[in-house]
């Protein structure tokens, strides 16, 4: 069964999601802080096949936190680090869209 990190701050989206994939048989482990996110995947990141990032607040810096996420799975001689997929119901400008996908993340608008 595949598994996938979310990290998601609101608890009913986190909740949604969670609900969605287990649906498909995906197993969801929800971490609330991204900080706490880049210490598991510094540990753990070969346990996961997708790390989704919920971008939908606009007070966070996303680009700088996706950086540190997807860094952190780096490791010599581990699988290949997860994908990254950052999700908002919140409607970004298409800048915003475009960083993050050149940095090698899906991006995904909930609308």
């Amino acid at each position: 069964m595949p598994r996938v990190l979310l990290i998601d701050s609101d608890q009913q989206h986190a909740e949604r999601v969670r609900e969605q994939l287990g649906f498909h048989a995906v197993e969801v482990e929800v971490i609330p802080d991204p900080r706490q996110a880049v210490a598991q995947l510094k540990r753990d990141s070969a346990d996961y096949a997708v790390v989704i990032l919920n971008v939908s607040s606009a007070a966070l810096p996303w680009a700088d936190t996706l950086a540190k996420l997807q860094e952190s799975c780096l490791q010599p001689g581990a699988y290949p680090p997860p994908l990254f997929l950052c999700t908002s119901d919140t409607k970004r400008p298409p800048e915003f869209e475009l960083r993050i996908e050149r940095m090698g993340a899906r991006y995904v608008y909930e609308g």
